[in-house]
């Protein structure tokens, strides 16, 4: 394998599309929520709260995030 084709194989990786953690972290919140669905009614405010607080995490990993790009 020529150097020009090992220099192009690492570039590649570079533009492969990703899940940035932020996103991963709201998303995870949708299954507290989900899971408040099937669970008695005594549980639907800790697992809204558990819910709340996942997307205020991932809310602030976008804000902290985009100061760090600029």
């Amino acid at each position: 394998m020529s150097t020009e084709e090992m220099r192009r194989d690492d570039n590649s990786g570079a533009d492969v599309p990703r899940l940035e953690p932020w996103l991963v972290v709201m998303l995870i919140a949708i299954v507290p929520m989900v899971a408040a669905l099937a669970l008695p009614r005594e549980f639907v405010m800790h697992l809204a709260t558990i819910a709340g607080m996942l997307f205020l995490v991932g809310a602030a990993m976008l804000v902290v995030q985009e100061r760090r790009r600029r």
